[in-house]
């Protein structure tokens, strides 16, 4: 930056940027990326968490979602949620007290990125809403499902069964998890997906593995691969909190099945 400030005022605003460009090595970036988006790193890519106290490395083929997206000086920067990726790669952040699970901004540069549509096996759940507020309404979705069919009222002081699969592309299996946290710790089982299918209209989200563990119900298939299948029911529940004689939020969970298992994951919460 040095070198621009230097260069004559009588330059224009766009040459400045293009030298700048040059100079740097920039990549301008892809005007496709927003809020959400997937994309999968092209290189290693070592930063920090938004705090700087946590070193985090991104390896090749890591696929991540832009939690925030910016622009600045013509360079298109994003964060992401390091909560969202799977235990080997957001474990530094368990051992230090760090309240920050947001990376620092990483340029959105060819080098680094390449957008990549939503995963298969993300399917069987929203991924773009990110603690919407409408009105009184909070909305807000991510990957974990609850075993069970409705969230405990006392849910702050509860553990449970929770199932997820994280961006970059592991089924994580929590035989008893806190229903409040900051980073997820080492889940009870973890299986790599080797891939996924979601036939349209189905409401079924299959994905493959080359393993199986109990208690969930895997199917095993011909060419000895396991099969794992969310399958989301349109059917909800709410619960009142702190109870239905003293409402003072509700909260709405939709449900799918596993097998003959129910499971449910927290979409929104209204408050009064």
């Amino acid at each position: 930056m040095k070198v621009i400030t230097r260069l004559s005022l009588g330059l224009t605003a766009g040459l400045t940027f293009l030298i700048g460009s040059v100079l740097l090595g920039t990549t301008t970036a892809d005007a496709k990326v927003i809020q959400n988006s997937f994309l999968t790193t092209q290189r290693t890519i070592h930063t920090t968490n938004s705090k700087k106290q946590v070193q985090l490395s991104l390896p090749k083929g890591t696929t991540v979602q832009a939690a925030k997206v910016k622009n600045q000086a013509g360079r298109k920067y994003i964060y992401i949620n390091a909560e969202q990726l799977s235990y080997r790669l957001r474990k530094p952040l368990l051992s230090s007290k760090s309240t920050s699970n947001f990376s620092r901004w990483i340029p959105v540069t060819k080098a680094n990125f390449k957008q990549i549509k939503t995963p298969v096996y993300l399917s069987y759940y929203n991924t773009n809403v990110r603690k919407k507020r409408v009105n009184n309404r909070y909305f807000s979705t991510n990957s974990n499902l609850w075993q069970g069919d409705t969230l405990p009222a006392d849910y702050a002081s509860q553990s449970g069964t929770r199932l997820r699969v994280t961006t970059d592309g592991y089924l994580e299996y929590f035989a008893k998890s806190p229903f409040v946290y900051r980073v997820s710790k080492k889940p009870t089982v973890t299986l790599k997906v080797q891939s996924a299918t979601h036939p349209g209209g189905s409401g079924k989200d299959i994905m493959i593995f080359k393993s199986s563990f109990s208690p969930l119900p895997f199917q095993k298939t011909a060419d000895s691969a396991y099969t794992l299948t969310i399958r989301w029911l349109s059917a909800a529940t709410v619960t009142a909190i702190p109870n239905e004689n003293n409402v003072k939020e509700l909260t709405h969970q939709y449900i799918s099945k596993i097998g003959d298992q129910d499971w449910y994951h927290r979409t929104s919460t209204t408050k009064f």
